[in-house]
């Protein structure tokens, strides 16, 4: 299910940015766990929990994958590839090697990590919008699809002849819209958006079977695939969807642009530091001197309970939007 999915680490991909916004705050910013609450019907949200930004409603699909990542994990010299990653390492714009969990020698600034595959199955929610039904109907027709990244390489190399984006994951959530879009054209469609099991079953086979075609050339393969309907128009199912994800943070937000561990140095107060007579380390005193946990004058902003977005907006959007951590 999409819930349980949101709860788990995924991220929002976006075109890397040529300039890294600076933070405009200097005072301690806790913000607030966005954990979205809502019923589920027939495999999507009841209600939307919050309102969107523009550029927002711009999505592609969701996913669960790290493959777009705007962050990449940092590394130098003998690098530690976390279990269930896969780091796709380019040099000078070309396949170096594939890393999988363990430890690797990389050269920082020669190496690159192309992309962040995973060796496990990934979701990714596809929603093929405005579809036309055989009785005339316009649908949002919404389909939940398992695969697993079978040449990560491959995978992460592949560019889509008729865009140029590049990641076949990005390239299969087209097909499965495509195969959305001609299916739902030969069907009939109920007032709440419930399909046959028949043609579930046949949408999801045929789905299966393009994935499998393709399985070689996108260096994955579909593991299974959940029709979930295709919902009246009038709906909004896929700003339900993307409203799940944690909202976007401002430009001007205190906090914006900082790295994942901006506050690594610093989490962890010293209470107590041996200094020996005579040395001129100065000791380091946090804000509240205290046997309990307590953060010193903070510099600006920390990442405590932030989940991750994993909406996937169109390869050519360059809009503002947050990292997700």
């Amino acid at each position: 299910m999409l819930s349980s999915a949101v709860r788990r680490s995924a991220v929002l991909a976006k075109a890397a940015r040529s300039v890294t916004p600076v933070a405009h705050g200097h005072s301690l910013v806790v913000p607030y766990a966005h954990i979205a609450i809502t019923d589920f019907k027939n495999g999507v949200p009841e209600q939307q929990v919050r309102d969107l930004a523009p550029q927002e409603k711009k999505w592609d699909f969701w996913t669960t994958s790290d493959a777009f990542l705007d962050v990449k994990p940092k590394f130098g010299g003998l690098s530690w590839v976390p279990a269930g990653d896969v780091w796709v390492i380019q040099r000078a714009g070309k396949l170096h090697k594939v890393c999988e969990a363990g430890t690797h020698f990389l050269i920082p600034f020669v190496d690159k990590i192309k992309a962040v595959k995973a060796s496990y199955p990934v979701a990714m929610g596809v929603v093929s919008p405005s579809a036309a039904t055989k009785d005339g109907k316009k649908v949002d027709a919404y389909a939940v699809v398992y695969v697993k990244i079978t040449d990560p390489a491959t995978s992460a190399f592949f560019v889509d002849a008729e865009t140029n984006h590049v990641d076949s994951e990005r390239a299969a959530a087209k097909v499965v819209r495509k195969i959305l879009n001609r299916e739902i054209a030969n069907i009939k469609v109920g007032g709440a958006g419930e399909l046959s099991a028949s043609d579930k079953t046949s949408i999801a086979e045929k789905i299966s079977a393009a994935l499998k075609g393709k399985s070689d050339e996108f260096g994955l393969e579909a593991v299974s695939v959940e029709i979930r309907g295709a919902f009246p128009t009038d709906s909004n199912i896929p700003d339900k969807l993307r409203a799940l994800d944690p909202p976007l943070r401002g430009e001007d937000a205190a906090g914006h642009g900082l790295a994942a561990d901006y506050w690594a140095d610093v989490l962890s107060p010293p209470y107590f530091e041996k200094r020996t007579f005579g040395s001129n380390k100065e000791i380091r005193t946090p804000a509240t001197v205290s046997l309990e946990w307590a953060i010193p004058s903070p510099p600006d902003y920390h990442h405590f309970n932030e989940i991750p977005r994993m909406t996937v907006p169109p390869a050519h959007h360059t809009g503002a939007t947050g990292k997700g951590h």
